[in-house]
C-alpha cells in the first residue's frame, strides 16, 4: 500500500472547522446532508451539528474494493426522502479519484431530479488531481501526497 499518511481527531476537528467557516463564509443555508457511508458519516453528523442541520441522511455507495481496485459503483442505501428544491450537502471523507462525487451527482440528478446548483460537495480532504472539481466543492484541505491516508476510524 505504500506510506500511510494517518490523521488523529485533532486534525478531524480542524478539517470540520474549515468546511463550516466556509460554508458560514459563503452563507450558505443548507436543508439536508447526505453523508456518504461509510467515510463520510462522522464527519456528516460533526458537520449537522456544527452547521445545525437536522435533516442528515445516509447514501450508502462504494466506488473501490478493500484491497484499493476500483470496481462498479455500487449503492446499497438510498435517502428515504429528498426535497428536489432542497438545498444539499454531500459529504465524505476524501475526494480522492473523484469517481464517487461523480457517480454521487449522478443519482442525485437522475433519481431523484435535484438541479445541480442545488446540490454542494464536502470533503475532510480533497487529493491534488482529482477528476471532480467543481465551483460547487467545498474541502478542509488539500494533500499533495500519494500516501493513503488513514482516518480515525479506518482502524
Amino acid at each position: 500500500m505504500g506510506d500511510i499518511l494517518k490523521l488523529d481527531w485533532d486534525n478531524i476537528d480542524f478539517l470540520i472547522n474549515c468546511i463550516a467557516d466556509q460554508i458560514q463564509h459563503r452563507r450558505i443555508k443548507f436543508d439536508s446532508i447526505i453523508a456518504l457511508g461509510r467515510g463520510g458519516l462522522i464527519p456528516g453528523a460533526a458537520l449537522s451539528y456544527k452547521l445545525g442541520i437536522v435533516d442528515l441522511q445516509n447514501l450508502g455507495i462504494s466506488t473501490r474494493e478493500d484491497n484499493g481496485k476500483f470496481i462498479d459503483t455500487l449503492v446499497y442505501q438510498k435517502p428515504e426522502s429528498i426535497n428536489k428544491k432542497s438545498k444539499i450537502l454531500v459529504v465524505d471523507d476524501i475526494n480522492d479519484s473523484g469517481r464517487t462525487f461523480t457517480a454521487v451527482k449522478s443519482i442525485l440528478t437522475s433519481q431523484y431530479d435535484i438541479s445541480n446548483e442545488n446540490v454542494y460537495f464536502a470533503s475532510l480532504i480533497t487529493r491534488n488531481g482529482t477528476e471532480f472539481e467543481e465551483p460547487n466543492i467545498i474541502s478542509g484541505n488539500t494533500v499533495y501526497s500519494t500516501s493513503w491516508l488513514q482516518f480515525p476510524w479506518d482502524k
